[in-house]
């Protein structure tokens, strides 16, 4: 386990022929398409160099409303793949941006897949309401599918922007807050093994290795480089926002092999009348053994002097409720979204991963960000003992959604059942909703921790 710190629907009883409340398609879309295109014709889009960097930086970081520091620019800039950057340039220099992470991404069943991690984007205020953003947009997923990959992914800073480019909320997660004293757990840890705290240098050698093999066991995961790890432990203190530097702890099994890692902040408080009331943030737990994570836990929950132990993103299907002494200790004080998910090619991405039983589904997708491309259309998807295939069809439709819908279904972050209540899926074959819940469902929720 690892964690860190709209529902559209129709009016009335009338569904559309294909479903979701979304653009019209076909000629129409592209004619839309072309027209907000027009608005920023006299931009230019393309990919930034080097010494544009600084620039392409502070138009990000102003359009969050934060000025960065050389330090966080240096930081950046290792990691920035400059030819998966889009910038666009006019008189006042960069006016929008994009970027993307060459990633992997964790499937259901254990598969990875190449992914386009999408980051940095942004619209100068003074530039908003032109299409500048779509035009950004289609530009990038052109490029995405151009590579190879099948999927895009991205955290998305508000979650009203994304999905009407095709993007479908696949990942949620918890926030928490245990209070001190009683927090601990009801039974005695089954397995030997040992938490140590270790320093930021073997953090760097320690921590991606476990990392890694965490990843691949969870759905939703995404793999990280090594200039990602340099900027996470490099803890540039302007990031601490007033607490402590990072601890690093991590715990070995019984043969001394490390198979998970805490990492933490304290925010240090005391009472009027002198008492401990520090709050321990865990900003991150990974472990690719049930036993590590129980003792990851155990150890957050006994450090001294603190009187609650909080954690942004936890999965949300976390198991420490019940392991709890006092359960009504755990307080969730937040459910959010958390990764997105954009399929650029339905056979591709939907042959790629693994399904909980046999079955055959008829699925009506469309794209009107992208009319007529391989995530447009109708597909077959068959799961039987010969393995998965997934291929267009002219068959009857058994189930029509937006691309954005089949990208939340996509990792089994919710079902289709859910989904048709809301509004977004159609039930065109009687019991195929309950057929594709069985298909697309997981054992393990999806869930993501790295913040892109």
């Amino acid at each position: 386990m690892c964690f860190t710190s709209v529902t559209d629907r129709w009016p009335g009883a009338q569904w559309p022929e294909r479903a979701s409340p979304v653009p019209p398609t076909g000629a129409l879309a592209r004619g839309r398409a072309a027209a907000l295109d027009s608005t920023v014709v006299d931009l230019e889009l393309r990919p930034i160099v080097p010494d544009e960097f600084r620039a392409f930086s502070r138009a990000v970081e102003a359009a969050f409303g934060q000025q960065p520091t050389d330090v966080e620019i240096d930081l950046w800039r290792d990691v920035t793949e400059f030819e998966r950057t889009i910038a666009a340039f006019d008189d006042d220099g960069i006016v929008g941006t994009a970027g993307a992470f060459t990633m992997q991404l964790t499937l259901p069943g254990g598969a990875t897949i190449p992914v386009a991690g999408v980051t940095a984007v942004s619209v100068a205020t003074s530039h908003r309401r032109r299409g500048l953003l779509s035009a950004m947009m289609r530009r990038q997923l052109d490029d995405v599918a151009a590579r190879g990959e099948p999927v895009a992914v991205l955290t998305a800073s508000e979650s009203v922007i994304y999905g009407r480019f095709g993007y479908g909320l696949a990942t949620s997660f918890l926030s928490t807050r245990i209070a001190q004293p009683n927090g601990g757990l009801a039974q005695p840890l089954s397995e030997p093994g040992r938490c140590r705290r270790v320093d930021v240098d073997e953090a760097g050698i320690v921590l991606p290795d476990i990392y890694d093999r965490y990843r691949v066991t969870q759905p939703g995961e995404v793999s990280r480089p090594d200039a990602w790890w340099h900027q996470r432990l490099t803890d540039h203190e302007p990031w601490r926002e007033g607490a402590s530097a990072y601890f690093h702890v991590v715990h070995d099994d019984e043969g001394g092999r490390p198979d998970g890692y805490l990492t933490y902040r304290v925010r240090g408080h005391w009472t009027g009348s002198h008492l401990p009331g520090a709050t321990v943030e865990v900003d991150e737990l990974c472990a690719s053994t049930p036993n590590a994570r129980r003792a990851l836990w155990r150890h957050a929950l006994s450090i001294d002097l603190a009187a609650a132990v909080t954690a942004f993103n936890v999965p949300v299907d976390e198991a420490l409720r019940w392991e709890l002494a006092d359960p009504r200790r755990l307080e969730v004080t937040a459910l959010s979204d958390h990764l997105w998910a954009r399929l650029l090619d339905v056979p591709a991405a939907l042959s790629a991963r693994a399904y909980a039983v046999p079955g055959r589904v008829v699925l009506d997708v469309a794209d009107q960000f992208r009319p007529g491309g391989p995530a447009d259309g109708r597909f077959v998807l068959d799961t039987g003992p010969d393995g998965v295939q997934c291929r267009p069809t002219e068959e009857p439709a058994d189930l029509t959604m937006a691309v954005a819908d089949l990208g939340a279904l996509y990792l089994g972050g919710t079902t289709a059942t859910t989904l048709a209540r809301a509004g977004r899926v159609r039930e065109r074959r009687p019991g195929a909703l309950d057929e594709a819940d069985l298909l697309f469902g997981t054992a393990l929720a999806p869930f993501c921790v790295t913040h892109f």
